[in-house]
């Protein structure tokens, strides 16, 4: 039977945990709901821990379901429809080997997991880095690039001017955060696929201004300095280079002539390897971030030749994952765009001329799963048919036969076989628990795996969850807000409400999935209307979406905001005396924001990790944005929370990591300050020798820290006692 995806979203979608009550419906007691996530009410879900082949998957169950502990081994087979116990071990036998150091000492792991001693190291090493062939390992010392063959343990170094502003392989702080990613530990080398390269980043970051973090610890404290650009300021400059082994030689990328002259004052993006190692990609960007182009840079000679060319009018993520997929045939590659104001794939050949897009329309191409060559075929998740749900689909590299292989109003989490001829979903809703099904690549069910609602699931009265879609101010959106209703309302009675948000470009907080907690079921029980709302900006209506924050971040968050609560006040018997938001780092922005933005809606804020003025924010993302402070002095004072901090009436929660190398306590201790000036009323929090968040007893704080604010200023009555002697006490509602 073919499953299809439903067309369209309902305007209001209600599907709640609440069933008429009977005499096997019961409340949750306190002690329950503090435990709740080891009631058996819903279990952690079967993980896919990887694809042992094209057929047989291995999955890792929780030994404990309910805290997703060591998870036991199973196999599930396709073409058998079964599963099993799995002798074998928790990594897979077909991933590449790797290299890690423990210990000053340095270890191959092979395909089998094995372990095997390789050299002792005497002074450390950064990012140690296998080449595909196994035959040596690359890695940074003193930023400096170094290699060592395995075969005879040689160590050779291939760059001699490293030191505290000049990086080779090794990336800046403000690269590995808004450009590579933070996955990469600052790595900023890139081995070919047949081992005989490796293009590296040779930056400079002596320009860039310096930085300085301190730290109460110990008699004397502690000095920390960083290189740290903030708008406005001089950004690293950053050359690809290519080393070549067998020639023993250093090649640097020729740059580019853009409007007839060479730019230094530029970003290069993750550059991308060709499949036959003849050449690489290298992305380059304008200072102002709304200029793409993509060469061809030759391995041999350094020579380039463009491919690819974009502008936009607002600006160009240069972070943006795989943007392109070389094929592995070398007949072209598929490129990732927002260009049309959706991200959407599009097949070019090697010289970077377009055959035709394969997707478009008003939805947004998450990721490409599986390119199949032999039958011209991508696998692929997007969000279509439901803006916070994503789906599987797969379509030709003509464009045509785009089918969705997924199902139902659900969001699904899809792991892909390594020739996308089956897949695992692990797939729910707000109110609906994961269920875990393997299916063929026709979305033909083979086998169900697991479901997660546990027995006693229908034995509780949970909180009614609500997917509403609220009417922006100007028309032009509807808003998608998750409400969590308090337990036992009662008509006429008012609630008080807790807005959870984040609010950055792009980066929707309101998922589609299962995600319901103790601290959620508390908050219910006390009363208390629990709001997750994403606005036009965050990624859900694409590029069209994010482009409106362009110049002028805060506005638009806080108009569609404001529209949210007013929704709540008019049909959820929201108190409009009583309506806090919260979040941490941008969230931590917007909240601090809103208070003097709009005190006649929000009345209370916790924020923390904070930007309070995006003139102390770092260059690559605040300019992505809202272009420099010379550009745009207007935007820069409007988007300041500063700005509006004389409206302010509420109650502040803020609170801030001492040594947070990201968002700089610098901005918590100005807002304080000036709050002072003006006798504001505000709590704060530092937590000491924490960076941009915390975990273990600090968190636990935290948690209890905003539980007094609730409690305080929401509630008005104690905490009850059991939260305070509870060895897992229900976290403060909204916590990030």
């Amino acid at each position: 039977m073919k499953l299809l995806c439903l067309k369209h979203w309902l305007v209001v979608l209600l599907i709640t945990c609440v069933y008429p009550l009977n005499a096997q419906k019961q409340q949750l007691t306190d002690a329950q709901i503090v435990k709740f996530n080891s009631l058996g009410i819903v279990h952690q879900p079967i993980r896919v821990l990887y694809w042992l082949n094209d057929s047989q998957a291995v999955l890792g169950v929780p030994e404990n379901r309910a805290t997703d502990s060591q998870p036991k081994l199973m196999l599930v087979d396709a073409k058998k429809k079964t599963m099993a116990p799995y002798n074998g071990t928790a990594y897979a036998p077909n991933l590449t080997p790797r290299v890690i150091t423990k210990d000053n000492i340095l270890y191959l792991i092979n395909a089998a997991s094995d372990t095997t001693k390789v050299v002792d190291i005497k002074d450390e090493i950064t990012n140690p880095t296998l080449s595909p062939n196994g035959q040596y390992v690359a890695f940074t010392r003193n930023n400096d690039l170094y290699t060592l063959r395995i075969a005879d343990k040689k160590e050779t170094r291939w760059t001699f001017d490293g030191s505290d502003v000049i990086l080779n392989g090794y990336a800046s702080w403000a690269y590995m955060e808004e450009i590579l990613g933070r996955f990469t530990a600052y790595r900023a080398f890139w081995w070919s696929p047949d081992s005989k390269y490796i293009a590296f980043f040779h930056s400079d970051d002596s320009e860039t201004p310096l930085f300085t973090i301190t730290e109460a610890n110990g008699q004397h404290g502690r000095i920390e300095s960083l290189r740290y650009p903030k708008a406005g300021d001089n950004i690293t400059k950053v050359w690809l280079q290519m080393l070549n082994l067998e020639a023993g030689k250093i090649i640097k990328a020729e740059e580019p002539l853009v409007n007839g002259k060479i730019h230094d004052d530029r970003y290069l993006g993750t550059p991308i390897w060709r499949s036959d190692s003849r050449g690489i990609l290298m992305q380059w960007m304008n200072h102002g971030q709304d200029y793409l182009k993509l060469f061809d840079v030759n391995a041999e000679t350094g020579k380039i030749e463009e491919l690819y060319s974009e502008k936009q009018k607002a600006w160009i993520s240069l972070d943006t994952d795989n943007r392109v997929h070389y094929l592995d045939s070398g007949k072209g590659f598929i490129l990732q765009s927002d260009k049309s104001g959706w991200n959407h794939l599009y097949l070019h050949n090697t010289d970077g001329k377009l055959i035709n897009p394969i997707t478009s329309g008003e939805y947004t191409v998450k990721s490409i799963l599986h390119i199949d060559e032999k039958n011209k075929t991508i696998y692929f998740t997007c969000q279509k048919d439901n803006i916070t749900f994503n789906d599987l689909y797969r379509v030709g590299f003509d464009g045509e036969k785009l089918q969705c292989l997924t199902f139902g109003e659900y969001n699904h989490a899809v792991s892909l076989s390594s020739n996308g001829e089956y897949f695992i979903t692990s797939y729910s809703n707000h109110t609906t628990p994961a269920r875990v099904d393997l299916y063929t690549n026709t979305g033909k069910l083979i086998l169900g795996l697991d479901n997660t609602k546990g027995k006693d699931f229908d034995s509780y009265i949970l909180p009614k969850v609500e997917l509403v879609k609220v009417k922006a101010k100007d028309g032009k959106f509807d808003l998608p807000m998750k409400v969590i209703y308090p337990l036992n309302m009662k008509e006429g009675e008012k609630y008080p409400v807790i807005v959870s948000t984040y609010g950055g470009p792009n980066a929707p907080r309101l998922r589609g999935g299962w995600a319901l907690t103790n601290s959620q079921c508390w908050y219910a029980k006390e009363g208390v209307i629990q709001v997750t709302v994403d606005h036009r900006g965050s990624g859900h209506f694409g590029k069209i979406g994010t482009d409106y924050m362009h110049r002028n971040l805060g506005y638009w968050e806080m108009e569609d905001y404001i529209q949210c609560v007013q929704w709540l006040i008019d049909n959820a018997q929201a108190d409009p005396d009583k309506v806090c938001i919260t979040g941490f780092s941008y969230g931590g922005y917007i909240s601090s924001y809103a208070l003097g933005y709009a005190p006649e809606v929000f009345t209370h804020a916790m924020a923390g990790g904070s930007v309070t003025d995006w003139l102390l924010y770092d260059a690559p993302y605040t300019e992505r944005f809202m272009d420099s402070p010379q550009e745009n002095p207007e935007g820069y004072k409007s988007s300041s929370v500063f700005t509006h901090l004389p409206n302010m009436k509420g109650k502040l929660l803020i609170y801030h990591g001492e040594i947070d190398e990201n968002v700089h306590v610098q901005n918590t201790i100005q807002l304080v300050s000036k709050m002072q000036d003006l006798g504001k009323d505000f709590e704060m929090m530092i937590f000491p020798s924490n960076r941009h968040g915390w975990r273990g007893t600090k968190r636990d704080f935290e948690n209890k820290m905003r539980m007094e604010f609730i409690y305080k200023y929401f509630l008005e009555k104690p905490i009850p006692e059991i939260l305070r002697t509870a060895e897992s006490a229900v976290g403060g509602a909204g916590s990030y």
